[in-house]
């Protein structure tokens, strides 16, 4: 390094620099040269920080991955009369009424003019029923029912699944109300409506409960069933047990379907003789001694 030094003082003549400013133009690319090469050898030194991912890993809740379902009793829903669809009768609307106050005006206004106090935040915003152009699903009845029954994703219209046809055709009536050009209801609109949502059938909804309330039920209802399963293993290696069984396999596979019927085991070992695994030696024994096995089984709590 020194040997480099002193080439460049030799070569240099600084006095003559001063004396004459402009020669420095010449020596300053000598200057970023270096300047540039000590910069490179920053970067390569430090060129595993600078590309090192610093973003943590966010692994996804698996409760948030789906839409968990409500509890909800089963119900039978009536379909509607084809002549219906057209013409509701005035319980319909009155129906219908009665859904677009308490659920829709909140956010599309109490004139469908899209003016709600729930719908000033939303983006986009509710839809101006009095406004022909901008449906996203179109107007025909059942293009609505279909908005209806299946919402539209990425807005604030969620789906209400959980209305009747009759109450979705009604709400449909309600809200053509709003409008001075919505399209009359064609026979291809009511067979298409039909075809497609099955409108006239009617048909039963059973009914759910919560995905985390059913998995805690089959939780507890295994762990019952392991306990129980515990106690035939431990009960068919019971010498008195044995004793009055002929097919160990078939007689845990009948204590398992009986599993807390201890008060008419008598009856079910007897009328299900032989194919619950019971030998013919309890069929012949008393009923004191019926009464002692049965007394037995019922120590092991199965």
């Amino acid at each position: 390094m020194k040997k480099l030094f002193d080439f460049f003082y030799d070569e240099i003549n600084f006095k003559e620099v001063f004396k004459d400013p402009k020669r420095l133009i010449g020596y300053s690319f000598i200057v970023f040269f270096l300047a540039i090469f000590g910069i490179g050898l920053v970067y390569l030194n430090q060129i595993d920080q600078f590309y090192r991912n610093e973003t943590p890993y966010d692994e996804p809740d698996p409760a948030k991955l789906f839409k968990d379902v409500e509890l909800t009793l089963g119900r039978k829903v009536e379909g509607v009369k084809v002549e219906l669809i057209k013409q509701p009768t005035e319980e319909m609307l009155k129906r219908g009424e009665e859904i677009y106050k308490t659920t829709c005006s909140t956010c599309h206004g109490e004139k469908g003019q899209g003016d709600g106090i729930a719908g000033k935040g939303l983006n986009p915003p509710p839809r101006n029923f009095a406004e022909k152009d901008g449906w996203k699903n179109g107007r025909s009845i059942t293009q609505v029912y279909k908005t209806l029954q299946e919402g539209i994703p990425g807005s604030g219209m969620v789906a209400y699944e959980y209305l009747s046809p009759s109450e979705k055709i009604a709400l449909y009536h309600i809200i053509k109300k709003f409008g001075t050009d919505f399209p009359d209801i064609t026979d291809k609109d009511v067979a298409e409506l039909d075809a497609t949502y099955k409108v006239t059938q009617t048909y039963d909804i059973p009914p759910t409960i919560p995905i985390g309330t059913a998995v805690q039920k089959i939780v507890s209802e295994n762990d019952t069933l392991s306990k129980v399963s515990a106690n035939i293993v431990k009960l068919l290696n019971d010498p008195e047990i044995k004793n009055y069984v002929s097919d160990p396999e078939l007689f845990a596979g009948f204590l398992l379907k009986v599993s807390g019927k201890g008060s008419d085991l008598e009856n079910l070992l007897v009328s299900n003789y032989p194919l619950n695994g019971v030998s013919a030696k309890f069929i012949k024994s008393n009923s004191v001694e019926k009464k002692r096995f049965i007394e037995k089984l019922l120590s092991y709590k199965f």
